[in-house]
């Protein structure tokens, strides 16, 4: 298991309201991991943008 480390992150009401509707239609229970979720696909969708940049290269 991955050792998890707590940190401390501020939000405008507009994005977090966002992230709690998005949580509520996939219905993840929680705020925190709403965002590890939302934060991965981010990361996986970069790095597919990423390496389409490379392909075309």
């Amino acid at each position: 298991m991955i050792k998890s480390e707590r940190f401390q992150m501020l939000m405008d009401k507009p994005t977090l309201a966002a992230v709690d509707d998005w949580g509520f239609a996939n219905r993840i229970r929680t705020r925190a991991e709403a965002i590890r979720q939302l934060i991965q696909a981010g990361l996986k969708a970069s790095d597919a943008e990423m390496k389409k940049g490379e392909a075309r290269a």
